[in-house]
């Protein structure tokens, strides 16, 4: 591992090396490559103390690092191979301020993508899809889709100017108003030392409520919170549900991949922050793929300390240090664990943590990346945009226009007939360049409740748990970057201050 220390002269990198050689050692494992496990790796390896140094190894069952394992290469039309990545990688300016930190930080470039969008619906009975409105961008125009006759252009107008009254009306309340149940928008998930240490700190507080164990499951309140639904929110503040439904939830649900009702039901304080933070701000994507985020934040790691292609069988505690153990080998005497991989996943590693994500749903999403026009045979060729939206029975089909020639359709569906291997004649088998399918964890009431809980939960063990919904927020890429953060400031709390060991007999 690099000293990582700028040095300016030889004496100050002969001193530095001297420090790193005397710091004491803490083995961190990672379990999982998407942006959560690579940002805990990152913030640890490049911690600056005298005392510690972190030594830190990622394990993922991918024989890829997980952020860019799906990624592939594609020759558009004018014969230029481009590097794609999937799923889509944007991030707003306003709500994703820690990614942005982040990659400034790394040195990462990245450029407004000026998206425009087409908003669409799917007629049930005819299986036919009609474009009822268009934007063209940041800043740019918008219209109702269509080309109206003389007798529908005062209807064509009026839905005009309600679109604008409630969008308008929409902004307002989102600016001004907070949804029931919701948290700090800042969404700082404060690690558990940090906060029994303003409650217990002092030598009065300890005297009066006793010194605070924070691996007693007995000081542990599990208290459901109250939430507020999107639809119960918009209830409230009179919004029309075709207002909701054509533009709000299916922007959302494209946004999250997940089906309609379960942005109906989500928080409402999560879109109400988005909406709050997001509002005028340009949608950013890096200038040179993932793979440039990849490179970055892998540079402080050694090589050997990044096991690909390893599937991680279970955790088994040894006295005060864990053993991670894989198909073909055991890694042993980590300090502290973070899993950073699906829900289910760190159930069946860590068994106390199995009552938590009990009530946690997720559901598979598909991302195809092809190079068939007919995906858009509903548009007409003058309303295509970079981002065109259809609204299903069940959610959102997302097309995005990558490069001439080249789209990349999230949650397919087809206009007529079953979802075959063509999506009803829509997708040619042999135009597919890519097909992923993702799990995407579901933003539910269950879910908010076991955040909740993982939150006083957090380093119990010494394991810890990082994952883009590991937050108060839209299950987006910016919880990965929030969690990582929170519990690297846990492992260092621990490891640097207050030194809590692992109790023995924890399977």
């Amino acid at each position: 591992m690099s000293d990582g220390a700028s040095t300016i002269s030889a004496e100050s990198s002969e001193s530095s090396q001297d420090a790193m050689t005397s710091a004491r050692v803490v083995k961190v494992a990672v379990v999982g490559t998407g942006l959560a496990g690579l940002a805990s790796a990152y913030y640890l390896a490049t911690a600056r103390n005298s005392g510690v140094q972190y030594k830190v190894h990622l394990f993922d069952e991918n024989s890829n690092i997980g952020f860019d394992s799906s990624s592939v290469t594609a020759t558009d039309l004018d014969g230029i191979s481009r590097r794609i990545d999937v799923p889509m990688r944007s991030f707003a300016g306003g709500y994703y301020r820690r990614i942005i930190s982040l990659y400034k930080s790394l040195g990462l470039e990245f450029h407004d993508a000026k998206f425009s969008y087409s908003f669409s619906e799917m007629e049930e009975e005819s299986g036919d899809a009609k474009t009822y409105f268009l934007y063209g961008g940041r800043a740019g125009a918008f219209r109702q889709g269509g080309r109206p006759s003389r007798q529908a252009s005062l209807r064509w107008m009026w839905d005009l100017v309600a679109v604008a009254f409630w969008y308008i009306y929409f902004t307002i309340i989102a600016a001004f108003s907070t949804p029931k149940g919701g948290v700090s928008f800042e969404n700082e998930i404060t690690p558990p030392q940090a906060r029994h240490q303003k409650r217990f700190g002092s030598e009065e507080a300890q005297k009066k409520y006793g010194t605070l164990n924070t691996d007693d499951e007995s000081s542990v309140e599990d208290d459901n919170r109250e939430i507020e639904s999107l639809q119960e929110f918009f209830r409230r503040w009179h919004i029309p549900a075709w207002f909701m439904h054509r533009f709000v939830v299916m922007l959302f649900s494209a946004m999250s991949t997940c089906n309609s009702e379960t942005i109906l039901n989500a928080p409402a304080a999560d879109v109400i922050d988005y909406k709050r933070k997001s509002f005028g701000k340009p949608h950013y994507v890096l200038s040179h793929n993932s793979r440039s985020a990849v490179a970055a934040l892998t540079a402080p790691l050694p090589k050997e300390n990044i096991h690909l292609g390893v599937a991680v069988k279970a955790m088994l505690s040894e006295g005060t240090s864990w053993t991670i153990r894989t198909v073909e080998d055991d890694y042993h005497h980590f300090s502290h664990v973070i899993l950073a991989t699906a829900p289910s996943r760190i159930a069946e590693l860590h068994r106390p943590l199995l009552p938590v994500f009990r009530h946690v749903k997720a559901n598979s999403v598909r991302v195809v990346v092809h190079t068939d026009d007919r995906v858009l045979n509903f548009l007409e060729s003058n309303d295509i945009r970079d981002l065109n939206l259809l609204k299903t029975s069940t959610g959102t089909e997302a097309t995005h226009v990558l490069f001439p020639g080249i789209y990349q359709t999230t949650s397919p569906a087809p206009i007529n007939g079953d979802c075959g291997e063509d999506y009803g004649g829509r997708i040619a088998k042999d135009k597919v360049v890519s097909e992923s399918v993702f799990e995407r964890v579901l933003r539910t009431n269950g879910l908010v409740n076991a955040v909740d809980k993982m939150r006083r939960r957090q380093g119990r063990h010494n394991v810890w748990v990082a994952g883009s919904w590991m937050w108060d927020g839209l299950v987006l890429l910016e919880g990965c970057v929030a969690s990582a953060e929170a519990v690297c400031e846990g492992i260092r709390q621990k490891s640097e201050d207050l030194r809590v060991p692992l109790p023995k007999g924890i399977v």
